[in-house]
């Protein structure tokens, strides 16, 4: 059985707004699996055991762009603290490219070994919030040292997808910023590690879970809204990408997605 664990996005501090689009902690209840649905998006995380005070250690996860979902494996009191990374700033805070994690994960010493500064992160700690605190820390630290800088067409073209909920065509975005196709591939694949058709698929996605979830409507409004060509074309992308149908969205955490 999937089931949520008790997800809770924190308030973002201003200085690190450029880099970190929600802080987050969890904390499972019970053992069982927890479902993570493709968001276009890579997290820094430190698991640890949320029963122990102070705790003791922590892990460093590093998770990479997905495009479908997969289960993590959770026992009572494990507990998650993590940054969700904005697109486009990956690279300034961890040093390499997402393009590098696309469907994967870097977990404990590949993590470490992938970016060393974050070896630090794992230190015994007073509790939870310290972690956060960290986590929070070294991405300031990793941003202001960085020499790298996002393209500044990369912000618009991203803000574009998400604006159109992921309906409109690479060929559309090109045209709104006056650049060619191909450059609008590049900005999107260093941006987000994942190609536009992949990234505005999982926009698409959770913008008709929120329409099923959020805003309840049928799942034929739902689909319509959303841009797919029929229910049926929703439910498919749905069962790929998610995992279950879209009569089944009681237990899935739905993460903040900003531009």
């Amino acid at each position: 059985m999937t089931l949520s664990a008790r997800y809770l996005e924190l308030g973002l501090a201003a200085d690190v707004s450029d880099e970190v689009e929600a802080v987050w902690t969890s904390v499972s209840d019970r053992a069982g699996s927890y479902r993570v649905l493709p968001d276009g998006r890579c997290d820094i995380i430190l698991r640890f055991d949320a029963g122990q005070k102070p705790i003791n250690s922590a892990t460093v996860v590093i998770t990479g762009p997905v495009t479908r979902f997969y289960d993590v494996a959770i026992e009572p009191g494990m507990g998650f603290a993590g940054v969700r990374i904005r697109p486009g700033r990956f690279e300034s805070v961890l040093g390499f490219e997402p393009t590098e994690l696309a469907n994967a994960n870097l977990i404990g010493p590949d993590a470490v070994s992938a970016c060393p500064g974050l070896e630090a992160l794992c230190a015994p700690a007073r509790d939870q919030t310290e972690l956060v605190a960290r986590l929070t820390a070294f991405v300031r630290q990793r941003a202001t040292a960085s020499r790298f800088r996002p393209a500044p067409l990369a912000r618009s073209v991203i803000s574009a997808f998400h604006a159109s909920g992921g309906r409109l065509r690479i060929s559309e975005v090109a045209e709104m910023h006056g650049l060619s196709e191909r450059t609008v591939q590049r900005l999107v694949v260093k941006a987000t590690g994942l190609t536009p058709k992949a990234f505005a698929a999982v926009l698409q996605f959770h913008r008709a879970l929120r329409l099923l979830r959020d805003h309840r409507l049928s799942p034929a409004a739902a689909a319509l809204e959303a841009g797919f060509s029929d229910q049926a074309h929703m439910s498919r992308v749905i069962r790929r990408m998610g995992g279950f149908s879209p009569a089944r969205l009681a237990d899935v955490t739905l993460v903040s997605l900003l531009d």
